[in-house]
């Protein structure tokens, strides 16, 4: 069913940010045309029209009536009047779209956070209602799966971990599993970019923690980067979209590609671009191990805290740029990952320690909650998303419409060929038909995102890229 691009130089935001500029320059042209009437009626008539009376009177006094028209209410006066009035109403437009657009986000965000307590004081219901069902040989989890393709929107209402926390915390079965309780987190408890955390990151940090006493998601240790003696099978560099999310589809494979991220350098006139790719989550097991590419970093990412994932990334692109023997700071990186890839992406994207080592930072991100990441407006942002894959919605958020974030977003209706279920509207390889799309697309927010990235997938004339793959282990921390 083709793609929708919102965001970018196209999209509503810019706009909006158009029309304020028509408008500032309506108020600008208005004010001119003021400044000019008045000197026109305080210098010409006064003196130079005075003077020239007596040498020509009927010019003189079709000048003066020409004046007045000029000057009276249906001529240049009520010209400037109308452009005043048109870049206020052009300002208060924009003003009350903005309001009328907070106010539904807003009445969203109460919605999820009532949804969601229920669903924590509620939590022992649920759990017995799907034993039973399941002992009735009902399959709840296959039936959900499916259920949430056909209408994913019921995942939006769930975007609140705040208020999951908050009904767990009220539940008397629940409460006394919470470590530390949701009143005992500190205020001073921080995001990626060093800014206070929201409360849903906080809430997911209570749900993450008390998880951490029974030995689930605890992501501490270290990350321990080894580089592979050559890139795996069917290496090459991305040239499109199109070949990088068939990158990031290999990528996901635990097998070939056990915790591996790739670093691609690719040669320019002057340096070099920095194409970095991470693979997803390839560990469903809460107990965190060896491979940081799991579920626990998956968590501790959406609550906005620092991985070992997201470490080993780092050291494994300052590796491959020390093997340059250069001077790499002022050179761009592309973060590009699907699903857990993406969050790692975007959340490296928003420390300002990591933008500050590196050139211009840009983010591909490929079925991945990002909407929440502090990603600021210097940092361009291209996210490819399904209508049907739930895992861009987990956080409850739209995507930022700005000109540095562009998001694609493909109907799965239509495609014969998907599975019907969560689970494929998610696969990595159902983003490189859209990714596809995104390539042949003629959407100027797409067109514009092309241009401004090509070096990533275009080396100088007579130039080869480099592929280097890194292998990501996290190592516990010893007794």
């Amino acid at each position: 069913m083709g793609i929708d691009v919102s965001g970018g130089s196209g999209g509503t935001s810019v706009g909006l940010e158009d029309l304020l500029a028509a408008a500032a320059s309506l108020h600008s042209a208005g004010g001119e045309l003021g400044e000019a009437l008045a000197r026109v009626v305080a210098g010409v008539v006064a003196s130079d029209l005075a003077q020239s009376h007596p040498l020509s009177p009927a010019t003189a006094a079709w000048a003066e009536t020409a004046i007045a028209r000029a000057t009276g209410p249906t001529g240049l006066v009520s010209d400037v009047a109308a452009l005043e009035g048109l870049a206020e109403l052009t300002r208060g437009a924009v003003a009350a779209y903005r309001a009328s657009e907070a106010t539904v986000t807003a009445g969203l965000q109460t919605a999820r956070e009532g949804l969601m307590v229920l669903v924590g004081q509620q939590v022992a219901g649920l759990v017995v209602a799907s034993m039973v069902l399941e002992a009735k040989g009902v399959d709840v989890a296959a039936v959900t799966d499916r259920a949430l393709f056909e209408a994913p929107q019921v995942a939006d209402l769930g975007g609140s971990t705040a208020g999951l926390a908050l009904g767990l915390a009220t539940n008397p079965l629940t409460a006394p599993l919470l470590r530390p309780g949701l009143a005992g987190r500190d205020d001073a408890d921080r995001g990626l970019d060093g800014g206070p955390a929201g409360p849903d990151e906080l809430g997911l940090r209570v749900l993450a923690d008390s998880a951490g006493a029974w030995g689930l998601l605890d992501d501490s240790g270290r990350a321990v980067v080894e580089p592979e003696p050559a890139p795996g099978p069917g290496a090459r560099a991305p040239v499109d979209l199109a070949s990088l999310a068939r990158d990031q589809a290999r990528l996901s494979d635990a097998e070939d590609y056990p915790g591996r991220v790739r670093v691609v350098e690719v040669p320019q006139e002057r340096g070099s671009a920095w194409l970095v790719e991470i693979s997803g989550t390839q560990v469903w097991d809460p107990r965190a191990g060896e491979s940081a590419h799991d579920v626990t970093t998956d968590v501790r990412l959406m609550a906005q805290e620092s991985t070992v994932l997201a470490d080993g990334v780092q050291q494994a692109l300052a590796e491959a740029q020390a093997a340059s023997g250069r001077d790499t700071t002022a050179e761009p990186v592309l973060l590009a990952g699907h699903s857990l890839g993406g969050m790692v992406a975007a959340g490296l994207a928003s420390s300002p320690a990591f933008r500050t080592r590196h050139g211009r930072v840009s983010v591909v991100t490929m079925g991945s909650p990002v909407s929440r990441m502090p990603v600021p407006a210097e940092v361009s942002v291209l996210a490819l998303q399904h209508t049907q894959d739930v895992v861009p919605r987990l956080d409850g958020r739209a995507d930022p419409d700005r000109r540095s974030w562009v998001t694609v977003t493909r109907d799965l209706r239509g495609d014969a060929d998907v599975s019907r279920t969560v689970r494929g509207a998610h696969d990595s390889r159902e983003y490189v038909q859209t990714a596809q799309e995104a390539d042949r697309s003629v959407d100027p927010s797409l067109r514009d995102w092309r241009e401004s990235h090509q070096q990533f997938f275009e080396p100088a004339p007579g130039r080869e890229p480099t592929i280097r793959d890194y292998r990501i282990e996290r190592l516990k921390d010893g007794p």
